[in-house]
């Protein structure tokens, strides 16, 4: 069973992924400022990598959003942005990527190479390395706040691949499931599909 903190991150994810959703991520936003429960950087990663799930205006204006109920985020400095090393990004990436895909990862590397090099390419080095190996919050969080979104948005090819890669990184079936319900916000058919694609890690 997810715990309170991370039930909030997940909803906070879920509540960032759509605009039409934008009213109720500023109430979630004012109630968790409230209960104390979450801290900025915490918000402001789940909101960072939005942008690989829901796309950068979904990122942005979360951001803006947190910003205006908490205050300014930590951001990182221009000076550690130029001295990015981009092999590094790759090693990191690659060093997720096979966690989060355990066996399964040639084969999905694979089959990005095959449908594009490039999204291939930038998936390892903008999503696992820079994005999602950041250290603001681990990879089974991260892994269920994707979880939810993708649900949400009904990517069920990428849902079950992120569904698998919370598992590998640690979530329980009690748990990614969970995340999916958040996610549906009671959508029956959205909660259906993600039940069906969980049963299958049984």
């Amino acid at each position: 069973m997810l715990n309170a903190h991370a039930r909030s991150l997940i909803e906070a994810a879920t509540l960032a992924s759509r605009p039409e959703l934008r009213p109720e991520l500023l109430e979630f936003l004012r109630l968790l400022k409230l209960k104390e429960l979450i801290t900025t950087e915490e918000l402001y990663e789940v909101f960072l990598q939005t942008y690989l799930f829901a796309g950068f205006p979904a990122a942005l204006e979360s951001v803006r959003l947190l910003e205006k109920v908490f205050g300014q985020p930590m951001f990182i400095t221009t000076e550690e942005i130029s001295n990015t090393d981009y092999s590094d990004f790759l090693t990191q990436g690659s060093d997720l990527y096979q966690r989060v895909y355990a066996s399964n990862a040639p084969k999905v590397r694979a089959e990005m190479l095959r449908l594009s090099p490039e999204l291939a390419a930038w998936a390892m080095i903008e999503g696992y390395g820079k994005t999602l190996s950041r250290p603001g919050l681990d990879s089974k969080t991260r892994e269920l706040c994707i979880v939810s979104q993708l649900t949400q948005l009904g990517w069920e090819r990428q849902l079950y691949s992120h569904i698998l890669g919370a598992r590998n990184v640690g979530a329980d079936i009690e748990e990614i499931s969970e995340a999916a319900r958040i996610g549906s916000r009671n959508d029956q058919s959205r909660c259906s599909y993600a039940e069906q694609l969980i049963k299958k890690l049984v």
